[in-house]
């Protein structure tokens, strides 16, 4: 109850907090400004950094449409490389979540003390072997390996191609613009609209040929294709989907 009272009572500071204009402005630096304000002692921009390890997940379920918004409940079990378990003291048991619960928020991730899970791990979250008064961020290749083939990421990437493919509009480029303003807030400009739409050529020319790869690469379970969809244009957008989930962009905040 103490801790539920002290919650009610910082929301309101956060509320203040992220709807001021000082926290809401941009992040780039102009030469005037960074005359002035090199370190931003005065807050003359506002704060660039990637989220916490929880969001970075969290972003790549909402983009595609598959985050499970519910609040509260008992923990989850995401997908998990299974030799993660290996030396883990006390044995390794990890019945993974299926329907909604897979798609849970991060901050709803199973947690044990001598198995971190490993995706937050990647982006710096805490163990839960002693207290963690700061949170440390680096930036590292393990974590694009991570957003790139951890099996949650990818199972989004896939239904972030089918709703690109569904919802983008009529032709290629109206798609590639929808599918990059999910992931970054913002319109792509002319070089990246063409360089998103020469890779999803060059990924359709593949999956053109490889019928079977396109099967897998554009759903995660071949046994529930969704009707009336091109697998291999569902699988080249899929393929684009993961690059752009992979973006700094994509887990900025700017």
């Amino acid at each position: 109850m103490v801790q539920r009272g002290v919650l009610s009572c910082l929301k309101p500071v956060h509320r203040v907090v992220v709807t001021s204009a000082t926290y809401r402005q941009s992040s780039r630096v102009t030469p005037e400004l960074l005359a002035r304000d090199s370190y931003n002692r005065l807050l003359a921009r506002g704060p660039r950094f990637r989220v916490e390890a929880e969001v970075v997940q969290d972003i790549a379920l909402s983009v595609s449409g598959l985050l499970n918004t519910k609040i509260g409940g008992p923990s989850v079990r995401p997908p998990i490389p299974m030799n993660v378990g290996d030396t883990v003291y006390g044995g390794f048991s990890w019945p993974e979540s299926t329907g909604e619960d897979r798609y849970r928020r991060g901050m709803y991730t199973f947690s044990k003390r001598s198995l971190p899970f490993p995706s937050l791990i990647a982006f710096d979250a805490p163990t839960a072997e002693g207290a963690c008064p700061r949170r440390a961020r680096s930036n590292t290749p393990l974590q694009a390996l991570t957003t790139l083939n951890e099996k949650t990421f990818v199972e989004a990437a896939q239904a972030m191609g089918l709703r690109v493919l569904k919802e983008g509009g009529k032709d290629d480029r109206s798609r590639a613009t929808y599918a990059f303003r999910l992931c970054t807030g913002r319109a792509p400009t002319d070089h990246e609209l063409r360089s998103i739409l020469s890779f999803w050529e060059e990924q359709y020319q593949y999956f053109e040929e490889h019928s079977s790869a396109a099967l897998e690469v554009a759903v995660p379970d071949v046994k529930k294709v969704p009707p009336d969809v091109n697998l291999h244009k569902a699988a080249a957008w899929a393929m684009v989907s993961r690059g752009l989930l992979n973006l700094d962009e994509t887990i900025t905040k700017e």
